[in-house]
């Protein structure tokens, strides 16, 4: 075999070896980028204590009924005006594209206002299982957010009734969308 060709198959194999030495060592500053995700993820978790509280429609709700979905969560800072509504709606239509897996999602509306009945019929309009959690009832929630949850926004919450993920009250519907399919595919029960 001649000279050439023994230190281009040395090459081969020797060249990722020092490029990985290389990005892992002190000398060179490199770090991947970020992730794929479009929210924020929450570290750590936040684990929801044991509640039981009365929605805006009367109904006792309480922690374990959060559990075994997934759920998706908007948070209004106040009144539940036109564009929350949009809001709740594009969170509705992100649950209907997640196509078989609709069953295994929740919606959830929180408010540390109380909101008129008016406010309530259309968001049980948009969807009959919408969560409507209001005024003092959402307050037991809401205390276990983080400070940020006062100018509102979106959360994703796991099967075991922990918070997970959470998006800024204008953040793109898409993105909310894409992120549930991912923790769909990757949690998904055979």
């Amino acid at each position: 075999m001649n000279r050439i060709a023994i230190l281009g198959v040395f090459a081969v194999f020797l060249i990722p070896v020092v490029l990985a030495t290389l990005m892992h060592s002190q000398w060179l500053e490199w770090r991947p980028g970020g992730g794929r995700n479009h929210g924020e993820l929450i570290s750590p978790v936040i684990e929801l204590d044991d509640f039981s509280v009365t929605d805006a429609r009367d109904r006792q709700v309480s922690r374990a009924e959060l559990m075994d979905r997934w759920q998706l969560i908007y948070l209004a800072p106040g009144d539940c005006g036109e564009r929350c509504l949009e809001n709740l709606y594009w969170l509705r239509q992100v649950r209907l594209a997640q196509d078989r897996h609709q069953p295994d999602i929740g919606l959830a509306f929180l408010s540390p206002q109380d909101q008129d009945q008016a406010t309530v019929s259309a968001i049980a309009e948009l969807a009959e299982d919408f969560l409507i959690l209001d005024g003092a009832s959402s307050r037991t929630i809401l205390d276990q957010l983080p400070d940020g949850w006062r100018q509102g926004g979106f959360y994703i919450a796991d099967p075991m009734a922990n918070i997970i993920m959470e998006y800024p009250i204008d953040a793109d519907h898409n993105g909310i969308r894409r992120d549930l399919r991912r923790l769909l595919t990757w949690t998904q029960r055979d």
